[in-house]
């Protein structure tokens, strides 16, 4: 449940945001200095997905984010597969940003960007995609790192049977030496 309280969290972020830039830079296209020399906040209205991607495609984007969504609260809201901190950090994070642009598309048709970076040519961003993004990062490394802990499980694990095999064939062996030993002892007794 706390990890559902923070995609609330992100979404009502990713929401204020969105809100006071939009009230602060009214025109789409407005553009003022954020972080100088990284950061400029332009407002942009973003009619597609990730960088302008299936533009005017909003009906199919909702549906889309919605099965993506219920699957991910699923998920968190069950304690399997996914039940590290980390992965399910991940999944917060990715699900508060989905519903952060979700929100936009279903109210507004249009998702709200605003962060163009300076350094570099890329596609105007909001908080949501930086909380996808992270996640989304997260995520791939919970898997990397849940992917290694099953390995050192699985090593372990063959490692125990071969142990046990070798401890029963020796136990076997012992059994037999024994049983040979009271025969012969047996043998040694019985009038010839």
């Amino acid at each position: 449940m706390p990890f559902i309280l923070l995609s609330a969290a992100i979404v009502l972020l990713d929401q204020a945001v969105k809100a006071l830039i939009t009230h602060r830079l009214v025109m789409v296209g407005a553009s003022v200095p954020f972080l100088p020399g990284l950061l400029r906040l332009t407002l942009v209205h973003n009619f597609g997905a990730s960088w302008g991607m299936l533009s005017g495609r909003t009906t199919f984007l909702l549906i889309l984010t919605a099965i993506v969504c219920l699957a991910l609260i699923t998920v968190l809201l069950l304690e399997k597969p996914i039940d590290g901190f980390l992965g399910r950090l991940s999944l917060s994070f990715i699900l508060g940003g989905a519903v952060g642009n979700a929100l936009d598309r279903f109210t507004q048709g249009y998702v709200v960007d605003m962060f163009e970076t300076e350094f570099m040519s890329f596609p105007v961003f909001n908080v949501a995609d930086c909380f996808i993004t992270v996640g989304a990062v997260l995520l791939c490394i919970y898997i990397i790192l849940e992917e290694k802990k099953e390995k050192r499980k699985r090593q372990e694990a063959s490692r125990l049977r071969w142990e046990r095999s070798r401890t029963a064939a020796w136990q076997e062996a012992q059994r037999r030496e024994e049983l040979k030993r009271e025969f012969d002892d047996h043998d040694d007794g019985a009038p010839g």
